[in-house]
């Protein structure tokens, strides 16, 4: 078997409080392979976008690792310092953020900041780096781009400055592409050309990929692989064609309810019950237990591990024990 692209192993994220940690993420487990895409999906506060930040070393105070690894194309990131994780984030690994307005800076042109990392890295003139940013900006479909590389982030569209973040994630031709819920802000069909977009590039180049979203209606289009979190673990994990034809996990199986359309006969868009829990409460069972409806009196009391299921395919569930 291939040696995986990324390895994360029992990543575990959290902050001090009051003379104890707070773990916002506990024992966190996925790999990926080279040129594979893999889907993390769950509700707002599950732990996704922590993941993300967690692999790019771009937690900030006072959250830092606990405990675990993260491990890319043979480095342990956990262990690199500020100047060496510079080397490998925006080169070898990239992330497109859920904002661009926020993202992207408001005082300078966007062909100047998809050049930055081409200066820094590749060792690119300006000239070379700028004629380079046109290029990446007429591949991610912006119209004029000889023009556009001169405007600043307020003179483009929603969908524009989300085209730009990715040319500023593909800027070093990375390895790994991190895509935080790249179209949340975004109509929907701005939304779908995206999506066909990161997928052309995704296979073009045949990078690794990690699509963020709360929306499993969006990663059954395109990812090979998905892995389903909440309250900071992982808790369903399988190829997704498994996933779409048999979600196992209650939380997963709520998770396809909500998507419009999916409940036949249904007249109201189907909510799971309650809220994703504060990382600050103490928990003694399954964290999904207040809102399950197979919980049981076992649930409440342990958390259930994850264990296999099969091939390639997760599982934390005391339903599925045996």
């Amino acid at each position: 078997m291939n040696k995986p692209l990324l390895s994360v192993e029992q990543l575990t994220v959290g902050y001090p409080n009051q003379g104890d940690t707070v773990n916002i993420l506990q024992n966190v487990t996925f790999s990926i392979a080279k040129g594979e895409i893999v889907g993390i999906v769950g509700e707002s506060g599950c732990g996704k976008s922590l993941t993300s930040l967690s692999i790019m070393g771009l937690l900030g105070d006072p959250l830092k690792v606990q405990s675990g690894k993260i491990e890319f194309d043979g480095t342990e990131l956990t262990r690199l310092g500020k100047k060496e994780l510079n080397k490998i984030r925006g080169n070898e690994i990239s992330m497109i953020f859920q904002e661009p307005m926020t993202s992207l800076n408001p005082v300078f042109r966007v062909g100047d900041q998809i050049s930055e990392a081409m200066v820094n890295h590749m060792g690119l003139s300006k000239k070379e780096a700028k004629e380079r940013s046109i290029h990446l900006l007429k591949l991610v479909g912006i119209p004029s781009p000889e023009q556009r590389v001169n405007e600043y982030p307020h003179q483009l569209s929603g969908g524009m400055r989300q085209r730009v973040m990715i040319a500023m994630a593909l800027a070093c031709d990375p390895l790994l592409l991190i895509a935080d819920e790249p179209t949340t802000a975004l109509d929907v069909t701005i939304q779908a050309q995206i999506l066909d977009l990161l997928l052309d590039i995704q296979r073009k180049n045949k990078m690794s990929l990690i699509f963020i979203t709360h929306d499993l209606g969006v990663l059954s289009k395109m990812a090979d692989r998905v892995m389903v979190m909440y309250g900071g673990r992982v808790i369903e994990s399988a190829p997704m064609k498994e996933l779409y034809e048999n979600p196992k996990h209650p939380y997963t199986q709520g998770l396809w309810k909500a998507i419009p359309g999916s409940a036949k006969g249904e007249k109201r868009l189907y909510n799971i019950p309650g809220t994703v829990p504060d990382p600050k409460d103490k928990i003694k069972g399954c964290r999904f237990a207040t809102r399950c409806q197979f919980a049981e009196s076992r649930c409440r009391e342990s958390e259930p591990p994850l264990l296999k299921t099969g091939d390639n395919r997760e599982i934390a569930c005391f339903l599925y024990d045996n």
